[in-house]
Parts: structure tokens; sequence; C-alpha cells
């Protein structure tokens, strides 16, 4: 019994000892491993199919390597959302993602771009917006499909961002949005650094909200809110808190135009 014993356990030792395969880790799915955690998942192909390759809050990828420029939809999970860049180290065009995009080829970008198969860069932070229910829940009023379309390429209004020359954060409006109080649409009251026009639309800007307080007229990019003066206070960075976007025949508008034309 004993030499029975010592066989068996001569046999079944380098079994034990041998040494584990690391290739089967790394034929599971990103997504298998971030499962329940907040993410933004990015896939070759539209409506999540093709490699998935996920990120969490804090990621910031100057550059997606072999996944660069291949990107065709996107999945968001949780409090989550993705700001991505057209370009590697975070520089050219950027949009901002809180919800699902099944198909990036719909998600127009300015210059007559879409974002399928541009993606290059991104950053990935927590969305506060978005409630107990996560994207599923309303954001400002707004139901998900409508916020999923907020970035639409848009031929007369104006686009606004959060950081100096067109970068970071960034939201479209074309003309004859209700503006107010921009703190209702999609958080910018105080937040807008820079502004792109365009098509002939016109904007009056004005510091508080329902049209009230200084103004000024909006009519060409301004690369840096910073460098335009104001009467009452230094200047105009992060100062927006309504705004009105007529056409220029149109001019101004409600009656409420009476900024002075920024030069």
């Amino acid at each position: 019994m004993k030499t029975y014993s010592a066989f068996a356990f001569a046999v079944l030792l380098p079994v034990f000892l041998a040494p584990q395969s690391t290739a089967a880790p790394q034929f599971r799915r990103v997504g298998e491993q971030n499962q329940g955690r907040a993410r933004v998942c990015f896939y070759k192909d539209a409506r999540y199919q093709g490699w998935e390759q996920c990120y969490t809050e804090g990621d910031e990828v100057r550059s997606l390597g072999d996944h660069k420029a291949a990107a065709s939809s996107i999945r968001i999970f949780g409090r989550t959302r993705v700001t991505v860049y057209d370009q590697t180290d975070f520089r050219g065009r950027t949009t901002e993602f809180t919800s699902d995009v099944p198909d990036l080829a719909l998600r127009a970008a300015s210059g007559g771009h879409t974002w399928n198969d541009r993606i290059e860069s991104l950053r990935v932070g927590a969305n506060y917006n978005s409630g107990p229910y996560g994207n599923n829940a309303p954001v400002f009023g707004r139901d998900r499909d409508r916020d999923r379309d907020q970035d639409q390429q848009i031929s007369e209004g104006i686009c606004v961002y959060d950081r100096r020359d067109f970068q970071g954060r960034s939201q479209c409006w074309s003309t004859g949005a209700d503006l107010s109080d921009l703190g209702r649409a999609g958080n910018w009251s105080d937040r807008i650094s820079s502004i792109r026009v365009f098509g002939r639309a016109v904007a009056v800007v004005y510091r508080d909200a329902d049209f009230r307080g200084e103004s000024i007229v909006v009519d060409r990019d301004i690369p840096d809110l910073a460098q335009v003066p104001a009467r009452s206070f230094r200047n105009w960075d992060r100062q927006i808190s309504s705004v009105e976007i007529e056409n220029e025949r149109g001019f101004p508008g409600r009656g409420r135009g009476r900024g002075r034309r920024w030069r």
C-alpha cells in the first residue's frame, strides 16, 4: 500500500509543480475583468461589436495605440463620462459623452467629420449629473436620446467649451435654442471659456440668467474669453449664464440683443 501511494505521489507531483499558463487571462474580454464597475468601453464596430477596450474613472490615455482612430461605438456603465480627442495627447477636436453611442458615424464633429474611427486619446471622469440610476436617468430634464444627440453638427449656431482654444468639454446649440439659464442646459453656467460660431449665427451672451446683466454680441470665434474685457468685471471667462442665438438676418431677435459687439 505504501509502495502504491509513493508511486501515485511521484506521478502527480510534476502536475502540481508545473508552471501555470498565463495565456488564459489574455483571452478574457476587458469588460469581464471590469464587470460591475463604472467604466467606459470602446468597440471596433457599430453596436458594440468587434474588439472591446474599457477604461475606468481617472484613466488618461494619451494615445490609444493599436486602437487609435478605430472605435465605432461606445458603452458607458455607471456614473461615468469620457472626453475624447481626435489627436493624441488630448489635442484637436474634442467632445464629451455621458451615455451610450451605438454608432459614432452618426455623431458629427465640427468640420464636416463624424467621430467614427477618429478617437485617438481620451480622459475618463465621474458623471455627477447621472443621478442614482446611472446614465439611464434624465440629465437636467432631458431624456437619454436627446442627450445622446447633443453633439450633432450644426450649420448655424454655436459650440461652447470649458477650456480656451476650443478644448475640453463641449456642447453645441442651433439658433433659437432656449438658453435662458445655462445652469439647466447641461450645467454650463459660469463654465464657458471659448466659443465657436457657425454659419450666419449671432449670439448675445449675458452674465446673468434670463438674459440679464452685462452682455456682448458674439459673431465670430473667440478662442479665449479671458481676453475679452468687461465693464463691471475683469473679463468674460467663465462668466456667461444665458445666451441668445439668432440668425444675423433676424438679429437682435427678441429685442434683448442690447450687448456691444466684441472686436
